[in-house]
């Protein structure tokens, strides 16, 4: 049964006439081109309110510019061979700042920076899980490094430095120097750094010329320096050991010098920047045993060089004393 069948029945049943019939269809059809008419009508709406809103995201705005960030203070991530593990600044006339860290080991710096004008300088005192670290004020800007563990440092827990200015220190030749008034103003700053690998450590700008090694003025009985063309080449020997001596060490790019006697390590220098530095032993450090090394005039020694990411030039010398 269709449509039509189904109206005709409803309409013999109904005992309509057809013009009713007519009638009510075309209300019917009207219905519906109504609500069609409406539905075509809110659609081109939308489209049009759609494509408003395109054209006002694209269009530049007219109004005042977006604040320009405020740059953030920061000591350096990077210095002396340490990471930045936390930092903490003050401004006067606030006179403290506090850091909290937790340490992974005790090759720990400790850095603190102050600007007040030039030639000027605070004096400041450092806590350290509540325990001052010097007997007197002292200048800011040192960096410091100690037996932490005398503050009650220890890896894996966490510690607490605060940072106290006192006021600005006079001149005077001896000391303590004279105690002044804060300036109106003035920062402060305090940070810890720990120890990286020299490996991590991101090394500042090759200079195009190098420094010098200083000249070893004593009779050398011993040397091993760096190769020019493979700086970080491993060197040895194997040598009649020369009895009492002074061993100095020298490099002169960053990077890091091993020097081993007989496999025992007898010298471990790192070095962050591109400058001469050296490190020494005398007669009193192999008489008294380094890593329980004991060594007697004319015995067979191993020596031994590891260089890691040099890339200048490094000696290693031995003068009989």
């Amino acid at each position: 049964m269709n449509l039509t069948d189904l109206s005709e029945v409803l309409r013999d049943r109904a005992d309509l006439d057809d013009s009713s019939h007519e009638a009510r269809m075309a209300g019917v059809r009207a219905r519906v081109s109504a609500t069609r008419r409406r539905r075509a009508v809110a659609g081109a709406a939308f489209v049009v309110l759609a494509l408003v809103g395109i054209v006002y995201a694209v269009l530049p705005r007219v109004g005042p510019p977006p604040e320009p960030a405020v740059p953030t203070r920061s000591l350096p991530e990077y210095r002396y061979g340490t990471r930045l593990l936390a930092q903490a600044w003050g401004d006067l006339p606030s006179t403290s700042a506090t850091i909290r860290f937790v340490p992974k080991s005790m090759d720990l710096t400790l850095f603190t920076q102050c600007d007040i004008g030039q030639d000027k300088r605070l004096l400041v005192d450092v806590t350290i899980n509540g325990r001052s670290m010097y007997d007197e004020n002292r200048t800011c800007g040192s960096v410091t490094s100690t037996t932490w563990s005398s503050f009650g440092v220890v890896p894996g827990q966490p510690s607490v430095i605060t940072l106290t200015v006192a006021g600005e220190q006079g001149e005077s030749e001896s000391w303590p120097p004279p105690l002044l008034p804060l300036p109106a103003s003035g920062t402060f700053a305090v940070g810890m750094g720990e120890a990286v690998q020299v490996s991590e450590y991101p090394f500042p700008p090759r200079p195009q010329t190098l420094e010098k090694l200083s000249e070893n003025r004593r009779d050398v009985a011993i040397e091993l320096r760096a190769d020019p063309v493979e700086p970080a080449a491993k060197k040895e020997i194997t040598v009649e050991w020369p009895g009492t001596n002074l061993m100095l060490v020298q490099m002169n790019t960053p990077g890091r010098l091993r020097v081993l006697v007989n496999d025992v390590v007898v010298i471990d220098l790192s070095h962050w920047a591109y400058n001469v530095h050296q490190t020494q032993l005398d007669r009193y450090d192999w008489e008294r045993g380094i890593n329980g090394l004991q060594l007697s005039k004319g015995q067979l020694v191993k020596i031994t060089v590891i260089p890691e990411r040099t890339t200048g030039d490094w000696n290693v010398t031995l003068s009989p004393r």
